[in-house]
């Protein structure tokens, strides 16, 4: 405690005042500068109780007095670590300086407040009298996290506000510490060395909030020593027992449940477990929430997980893992493993589990992933079950990415490998290709793409299959068809980055295969003309894309038609069957996964997906040409299918059009309504594509009604994640709109040099409709320029160069 005035005030005090400064001196040495020294006189000691009293009064006094000469303001933090004495004299202070000028404003822990501690009923005392008022301090935000640390990069703004939790002391020290860091990674990795972003957040089961590091190093990294001086300082109120106890349940992550962490803690009896529990409730470090059996824990902050978890050994951590992997597993035994497929691929992970039984949890958990549109995980786990069967690895090798894991799996290593199963290792790759398009990585997509494609082509694979069948010709048509569609989904990851050229070849290579089977119609054969139909579009040859569309309509409906009739369904189960009996010819220690189809398999007995496609591409042919209606009318047939099948990338870009078309109508609520549910489903999945194709229209929107700054930011969005995903169309296109907003702010330099980027690229995938768009701005933006020009030559009818260069501007205008 200090002086809470300045000396001369004091000094100003002392002489007259009725109560005797020096009694505080113990407590505020630099009184003794400011009052007179009192002869030392014996006599009998001053009983305690009295002593106390007196200095009561005299703190009472001293601040009575400061209050008469100003307002007087005084701060009590941390009021949860004071002791009895100090909260006896805070209570007589509070009932004796009511009606003078003084505010006592104290700040503390409420969680950290034992139920008997004398601060509570003080507090109860005074709610009682109405002389407090008590204020909930909520924490930050994530935005307001963001805010505080803007000033650092943008991933390393996000790992803060995952970590520090709305906590603005641990996100200073956090910021502080990678101003500290000098390394080129992340440093907050070490950090976060026990999260599991690589777990979909509806998928976690009580798993902490955070990051799995691939990297063991990471693992004896600590926290920044402040924040580690915290934790460490609420952890030593707690009994040794307890600290045990809870750096056991850290293992099991941010919550837990009694019945999963007793199986980590064989040495001890329930109740011991409870009382220790109970005392880190007491102590706020955990909160509790259920009744009965369903009571789950939660650790008071993330970053407590951590240092808990760094306390443990390698061993120790390993033991302790893969008790809680089958504590897990022994709870789902018999149903819906799928739902914690994910915690028991990481904790069998991090505690070197069997590669194959990792794989076969890991393949669940990508499906379940998959099925619920988390594609990002769903293709982390396809990964860790390639290279388990590749390598015989049970964890991805130390800080590869996704993009060098894949770039790992060459067709030649694939077809070289003694697999027994080639037709689930073909789904698998076939499952990580689709997820690589989802999320804009079209070079991957098509790497993996290939890959499948060689080793279907192989003839160890061409020999397994036709020994599978007793129908080798229906097998080779049924292949080629496979085959076809392999080649529309590479076309496909090229129409991604605008190589028109290559999606052709594609097409064409798929519809060789085919016709070389004798196979001309069919759901393949509807597929492959879809995509053509789609290339005519996209060139801008409307009435022949239209006519392309609504013949591969014609025939998908055909095809589903006859799916839905018995014999044709029975044909589809064998088909799936046949694969099956392929993929398992050989017992495995553990059963095969239930697999999803692909999408190749899907369309090929007839995936109403598709129709929902060509409905798609009819509508914005219809948009095109301005017949709106019928635009809407195919746009909301193609929601409907895709709503049906909960496809969330197909309604993300549905929506999206149907907020494009409703904005040519001038309808800007439904618009409205339509690009920000787009926005949230793209989102949702990661969809970067998607994201980037929302946004431009979200820009095109807020151009339109006015908001030219929330315009450009729309467009820089989507500009930056067209340039991430390399969409060079939709990086032309949005060049074009961006600078059309630019031109509109005024700023014409920025808008020159957005239409040059706009018509270059355009020009660099050879897309006349692009560059013709490009042009037409351009001549707007030279006739803006030149009346500019002429409005100055009207300031200044002497200025012949004036003159000159609005001549010119105009006739650049008019070519």
């Amino acid at each position: 405690m200090t002086a809470p005035t300045g000396g001369a005030s004091v000094a100003h005090i002392a002489p007259t005042s009725p109560f005797k400064l020096e009694r505080l001196s113990a407590l505020l040495p630099e009184l003794a500068l400011h009052t007179t020294p009192v002869p030392m006189r014996s006599g009998p000691p001053v009983p305690h109780e009295q002593e106390r009293l007196h200095l009561w009064e005299a703190t009472l006094g001293l601040l009575g007095a400061l209050s008469k000469m100003h307002p007087l303001l005084l701060v009590l933090d941390d009021l949860q670590w004071t002791d009895d004495s100090s909260i006896e004299l805070l209570t007589y202070l509070t009932h004796h300086l009511q009606d003078q000028r003084v505010l006592l404003a104290g700040t503390c822990r409420d969680g950290e407040l034992t139920p008997q501690h004398k601060l509570r009923t003080l507090i109860t005392d005074l709610r009682r009298e109405q002389a407090i008022t008590t204020i909930s301090v909520q924490p930050l935000t994530h935005t307001q996290i963001g805010t505080l640390v803007s000033h650092l990069p943008k991933n390393i703004v996000q790992s803060i506000q995952m970590q520090a939790a709305g906590n603005p002391f641990f996100a200073e020290e956090l910021a502080r510490y990678v101003g500290a860091s000098h390394s080129d990674e992340d440093p907050l990795a070490p950090i976060a060395f026990h999260e599991q972003s690589d777990i979909p957040s509806h998928m976690r089961s009580g798993l902490p909030h955070q990051k799995v590091d691939r990297d063991s190093s990471h693992s004896s990294r600590s926290l920044p020593e402040a924040i580690a001086a915290v934790l460490e300082r609420r952890l030593s109120r707690l009994s040794n027992g307890c600290q045990i106890l809870l750096g056991k349940a850290a293992v099991l992550g941010g919550s837990f449940e009694l019945s999963q962490l007793v199986p980590m803690t064989n040495e001890q009896d329930e109740d011991t477990i409870l009382d220790q529990l109970e005392e880190a409730l007491h102590a706020g470090l955990l909160t509790e929430e259920g009744t009965g059996a369903h009571i789950t824990y939660h650790f008071w902050h993330p970053l407590i997980i951590s240092h808990l978890y760094g306390r443990l050994s390698a061993a120790r951590r390993a033991q302790l893992h893969r008790r809680a992997a089958e504590t897990i597993k022994a709870a789902y035994l018999s149903s819906q493993q799928e739902k914690v497929a994910a915690s028991i691929v990481y904790h069998l992970s991090r505690g070197g589990g069997d590669p194959s039984t990792v794989a076969y949890y890991a393949e669940m958990a990508g499906n379940q992933a998959y099925s619920l549109a988390a594609y990002s995980e769903a293709q982390q786990y396809y990964l860790q079950v390639l290279q388990s069967l590749v390598s015989n690895e049970s964890h991805p090798q130390e800080a590869s990415d996704a993009h060098t894991q894949i770039q790992k799996i060459t067709p030649k290593a694939i077809i070289q490998l003694p697999f027994t199963d080639p037709l689930h290792i073909c789904r698998l790759l076939e499952h990580t290709a689709e997820c690589s398009m989802v999320l804009g990585n079209y070079e991957d997509a098509r790497h993996l793409y290939e890959c499948v494609l060689a080793l279907r082509t192989s003839e160890d694979f061409q020999r397994k299959r036709i020994a599978s069948t007793a129908s080798s010709e229906e097998m080779q048509q049924q292949e080629a068809q496979i085959q076809a569609l392999l080649w529309r989904e590479i076309g496909n990851t090229w129409a991604g980055t605008s190589e028109y050229a290559r999606v052709y070849e594609c097409n064409e290579r798929g519809k060789e295969v085919m016709s070389r089977a004798g196979v001309t119609s069919g759901a393949a054969w509807a597929c492959l003309h879809l995509q053509y139909g789609e290339m005519l579009r996209l060139e801008g040859n409307y009435q022949e894309a239209r006519q392309a569309l609504q013949e591969a309509l014609e025939m998908l409906e055909r095809v589903v038609q006859q799916s839905v009739a018995p014999h044709q369904e029975a044909n589809s189960i064998q088909l799936v069957r046949k694969q099956e009996t392929l993929a398992t010819t050989e017992s495995t220690p553990l059963p095969t996964p239930k697999e999803l189809q692909t999408r190749t398999e899907r369309a090929l007995i007839g995936d109403p997906l598709e129709i929902g496609n060509v409905h798609e591409r009819l509508g914005i042919v219809a948009a095109c040409v301005g017949q709106l209606s019928d635009a809407l009318k195919h746009l909301h047939i193609a929601l409907t299918i895709y709503e049906q099948s909960e496809l969330v990338s197909e309604m993300a870009r549905v929506c999206s059009n149907l907020g494009a078309v409703y904005i040519l109508r001038g309808e800007h609520e439904s618009a409205h309504k339509y690009m920000h549910h787009s926005l949230g489903l793209a989102e949702r999945a990661g969809d970067l594509p998607n994201m980037s194709f929302v946004m431009v229209n979200l820009g095109d929107m807020a151009h339109r009604s006015g908001d030219l700054l929330e315009s450009e930011g729309w467009y820089k969005q989507s500009l930056a994640l067209s340039e991430r995903i390399n969409d060079r169309e939709r990086i032309s296109w949005c060049s074009v709109e961006l600078a059309a907003v630019q031109q509109d702010l005024g700023n014409l330099s920025e808008a020159r040099i957005s239409l040059q980027r706009a018509i270059m690229t355009g020009r660099a995938i050879k897309s006349s409709r692009c560059v013709h768009y490009a042009l037409v701005k351009l001549g707007d933006l030279r006739i803006v320029e030149a009346i500019i020009n002429r409005n100055a030559l009207s300031n200044d009818p002497a200025n012949s160069l004036s003159q000159e260069a609005c001549h010119r501007l105009l006739m650049r205008a008019k070519l």
